[in-house]
C-alpha cells in the first residue's frame, strides 16, 4: 500500500499551539531547588543586631544542603570583627505553595497565617527544601542567627558546689592478735 503524502500527513499544528501556550505557564510549575539564599543575622550581648550577612548557597545535590555543608557555614561565619559569636537558631523559609493556590493566595493578603512557610531547624543535619513554584524559588531562604558569646574577661557568677561522698559506718575487720 502506497501512502499518498499531500493526503495523509499528520496535523501536528495543535503540539505546536500547546507548547507556546505552556510556555506561557511555565514559572507556575514546581520545580527542584539548585540553590537558595543564606541571610547571617548576627545579635550582640545587647540583644541588638549588629550585621546582616547574605550570599547565594549553591546544592551539591538537588533540594538538599547536606549536614558537612551546614557545619561549615556555621564555623566559616560564627566570628564577625574578630568577635566570636555562637549559633542561636537556623530557619528555614521554603515557599511549597502550589500552583493551584496562587490565586487565593492573591486575595488572601491580609490573613497569611495559613501560608507559614517558615520553619525552625532543630538539629544541625542535612536542610531539604521542597521543591517550588518556579517564580517563587528566589523566596526561598536559609537564616543563621548568631548571638554574641560571653568575653573571657567576665568571671563566671555560677556557684560550683561540690557534694562529698562519706561512706557510712564501714566495719572494720582487725587481725586478732594470738
Amino acid at each position: 500500500m502506497e501512502l499518498d503524502n499531500s493526503n495523509d500527513i499528520l496535523d501536528d499544528s495543535w503540539i505546536n499551539e500547546f507548547a507556546k501556550s505552556d510556555k506561557l505557564y511555565k514559572d507556575f510549575y514546581k520545580d527542584d531547588n539548585y540553590y537558595t539564599s543564606i541571610h547571617y543575622v548576627y545579635i550582640n550581648s545587647d540583644n541588638n543586631i549588629v550585621k546582616i550577612e547574605q550570599e547565594t548557597c549553591l546544592f551539591h545535590s538537588k533540594n538538599v544542603i547536606s549536614r558537612d555543608n551546614v557545619v561549615g557555614l556555621i564555623k566559616r561565619n560564627s566570628e564577625l570583627d574578630s568577635v566570636k559569636y555562637s549559633i542561636m537558631s537556623i530557619l528555614k523559609y521554603n515557599n511549597i505553595l502550589e500552583p493551584e493556590h496562587i490565586q487565593q493566595f492573591i486575595r488572601d493578603d491580609h490573613d497569611t497565617s495559613r501560608y507559614n512557610y517558615m520553619t525552625p531547624i532543630k538539629n544541625i543535619d542535612a536542610i531539604i527544601f521542597e521543591p517550588t513554584i518556579h517564580m517563587f524559588q528566589d523566596l526561598n531562604d536559609l537564616l543563621f542567627i548568631f548571638y554574641e558569646k560571653p568575653s573571657n574577661n567576665t568571671h563566671n557568677l555560677t556557684k560550683k558546689i561540690f557534694i562529698h561522698h562519706k561512706p557510712k559506718n564501714k566495719k572494720n575487720t582487725r587481725k586478732k592478735n594470738v
